[in-house]
C-alpha cells in the first residue's frame, strides 16, 4: 500500500510504500512500452552502457523509445528489436548487471541459463525428525507430485539441538523410516537419506566419517559461530569441503537477509576450494537467505564449481520457493549443465558414486 507521495508529473509518479520501500510509476503511450520496459528492467550500469552503444551507433535511447539522431523513432516490436538495431543478441533481464553480458552478447556467446522446468529434484529437505513440520512421506510425496526424480532428506545433525538434530542412533531409526517411505512411494521416485551436517566452532564435523560415507547425501553447513573472524570461519568451511564425504557446502555466508550479516568469511577461497574439491556450493532458495547470492553464483561458475539450487524445505509448501534460487542463479550467469538438481537420478546417483557414496 501506498504510505506517501513524494513526487508526481504527467507521466511518473514517486511513491513510497508503507514499508519504506520507493516505486517509479511509468505511463506511457502503448507504442514506448518496450523501451519503457527495457529501461526498467537493466541495471544503472548496463542502461549507461547500452546507451553509449547506440549513442556511438547513431541513435538515441531511453524510456521514450529509440531514436535515430535526426529524431525518426524505430519501431519496436519487442525488445529483441532494440537489441538487434545495436548488434547485440537479446539477453535475458537477471543478466542485464553490465558484468561482461553485453561484450557476450556482441559476441554471440551468451550462455543459456537454467530454467525452473530444468530442476529434477531437491537435495535439502527437512521433516518432523529434526525441525521441519510434516513427515518424510509427506515431503516425498508432495515432491514427486512436482514431477520430481528424487529428494534428499537432510535433517539437522546432533550438534544442533535447538533443531533437534539427530543422533547416530536416531539417525539409524530415521533410514527404517526413509525405507518404509520409499516402499510406500513405489517406484521411479528415490527418497535419498542424507544429513545437513553441522560444521562445529572448532572446525570439527558433527558425525564421524563412516556414518557420514554410510549416508546417501552430505550436506554440510555453519549454523554457529557466524561471527567468528574471517580466518577461522574460512578454515572451517574449507575444512569441511576437504572432507571426501561432504557433498553440498549449504548456504554458504550463513546471512540472514534484514536480520544477521553474513559470515566474514573468504568466500573466494571457499570457491577456490570447492572447485578443487569437486564439491557443490548450495544456491539456498529460501528468501530470507539467497545464498550463495549472485555475485558469488557468477565467480563460482568462472571457477568451475558445481552448484545444487536447493529449497531448505520445511514443509512441502517451501518446494514453491524454488523460484527465487533459480533466480538468483540465473543473474549469476549458471547454466543446468552446473547445477546438480536438474540432473536426473541416474546422473546424480553416478556423482555421488564416483564421490565414495
Amino acid at each position: 500500500m501506498v504510505g506517501s507521495v513524494d513526487s508526481r508529473g504527467a507521466n511518473k509518479a514517486t511513491v513510497r510504500l508503507h514499508n519504506g520501500l520507493q516505486v517509479d510509476l511509468y505511463v506511457l503511450d502503448p507504442q514506448h512500452y518496450f523501451s519503457l520496459l527495457n529501461h526498467f528492467t537493466g541495471s544503472r550500469a548496463h542502461n549507461i552502457k547500452l546507451r553509449d552503444r547506440a549513442i556511438k551507433m547513431g541513435y538515441r535511447l531511453n524510456e521514450y523509445g529509440l531514436h535515430k539522431e535526426g529524431g525518426e523513432e524505430i519501431p519496436l516490436n519487442g525488445e529483441e528489436d532494440i537489441y538487434r538495431t545495436l548488434g547485440l543478441a537479446w539477453m535475458p533481464p537477471e543478466m542485464r548487471e553490465d558484468r561482461g553480458e553485453i561484450e557476450a552478447a556482441e559476441r554471440g556467446t551468451l550462455p543459456r541459463l537454467v530454467e525452473i522446468g530444468d530442476i529434477k529434484g531437491d537435495l535439502h529437505c527437512h521433516t518432523t525428525w529434526s525441525d521441519g513440520t510434516e513427515s518424510i512421506l509427506a515431503m516425498a510425496r508432495a515432491a514427486k507430485a512436482r514431477g520430481y526424480q528424487y529428494v534428499a532428506i537432510t535433517d539437522h545433525s546432533q550438534s544442533l539441538t535447538i533443531a533437534k538434530g539427530l543422533t547416530i542412533e536416531r539417525l539409524h531409526q530415521q533410514r527404517k523410516e526413509i525405507e518404509e517411505a520409499q516402499r510406500s512411494i513405489g517406484g521411479g521416485f528415490r527418497i535419498l537419506h542424507g544429513t545437513e551436517l553441522e560444521i562445529k566452532p572448532d572446525g570439527s564435523l558433527d558425525f564421524p566419517d563412516e556414518i557420514l560415507g554410510w549416508l546417501d547425501i552430505v550436506v554440510a553447513s555453519i549454523h554457529s559461530g557466524l561471527r567468528q573472524p574471517g580466518e577461522q570461519v574460512t578454515e572451517r568451511a574449507i575444512n569441511a569441503l576437504r572432507n571426501p564425504h561432504v557433498d553440498i557446502l549449504g548456504h554458504p555466508t550463513g546471512r540472514i537477509i534484514n536480520q544477521r550479516e553474513p559470515s566474514a568469511m573468504d568466500v573466494g577461497a571457499v570457491i577456490k576450494e570447492a572447485a578443487r574439491t569437486g564439491t557443490a556450493l548450495e544456491i539456498n532458495s529460501a528468501p530470507d537467505r539467497l545464498d550463495l547470492d549472485d555475485i558469488y553464483v557468477k565467480e563460482a561458475m568462472e571457477a568451475g564449481c558445481w552448484l545444487s539450487v536447493d529449497t531448505d524445505a520445511h514443509h512441502h509448501d517451501n518446494y514453491d520457493l524454488l523460484e527465487y534460487g533459480v533466480h538468483i542463479a540465473r543473474r549469476g550467469w549458471a547454466t543446468a549443465d552446473r547445477i546438480l538438481t536438474t540432473w536426473d537420478y541416474d546422473k546424480l546417483h553416478a556423482w555421488l558414486q564416483a564421490r565414495g557414496k
